[in-house]
C-alpha cells in the first residue's frame, strides 16, 4: 500500500513539473514598429550593395538585438552574407554562428545555401556547432 502512495505521488509531482515547464514558455511578443522599420533599413542597403553600412547598422541597433527571433535572425542574415561579399570570412562565420545560436536547425534557403561564398563558411559554422 505504501509503495503504491509513494508512486503515485511520484507521478502526480512528475506530471505536474511537466506541466510548469509548458506554461512558464511565454510566447514571444511580436516585433516592435521600430524593429520592423530597422530591418526594412538593413533590407534596402543590402539590396543596394551598401554592405558596410548593413555591418554597421545590424551590429549597432539595439531594436534588433532585442527583436524577435526571426527579425534577429534575419538581420544576423544580411550581416553574414555582406561581411563575406566584403571579404571577411570569420565574421561571417561568427554571424551564421549567432543564428545558429538562436536556431540550431536553421538552414539557409537552396539557393543561399549554394552560393559560392558564402556557402560553404556555412555549412563550416554548422559543424562548428554541431561539435
Amino acid at each position: 500500500m505504501k509503495i503504491r502512495v509513494l508512486s503515485s505521488l511520484l507521478g502526480l509531482s512528475a506530471l505536474l513539473a511537466g506541466c510548469a515547464s509548458i506554461s512558464s514558455q511565454k510566447p514571444e511578443a511580436p516585433p516592435t514598429a521600430e524593429a520592423l522599420d530597422q530591418l526594412q533599413q538593413v533590407r534596402d542597403k543590402y539590396s543596394a550593395g551598401r554592405y558596410g553600412e548593413v555591418i554597421r547598422g545590424v551590429a549597432t541597433s539595439d531594436a534588433l538585438a532585442t527583436s524577435t527571433k526571426a527579425v534577429r535572425i534575419e538581420a544576423y542574415k544580411l550581416q553574414a552574407f555582406s561581411y563575406c561579399v566584403s571579404k571577411y570570412p570569420r565574421l561571417c562565420e561568427d554571424s551564421f554562428a549567432r543564428i545558429l545560436a538562436l536556431d540550431p536547425a536553421f538552414e539557409l534557403a537552396p539557393n543561399e545555401a549554394g552560393h559560392p561564398v558564402w556557402g560553404p563558411v556555412f555549412r563550416h559554422a554548422q559543424a562548428q556547432v554541431a561539435k
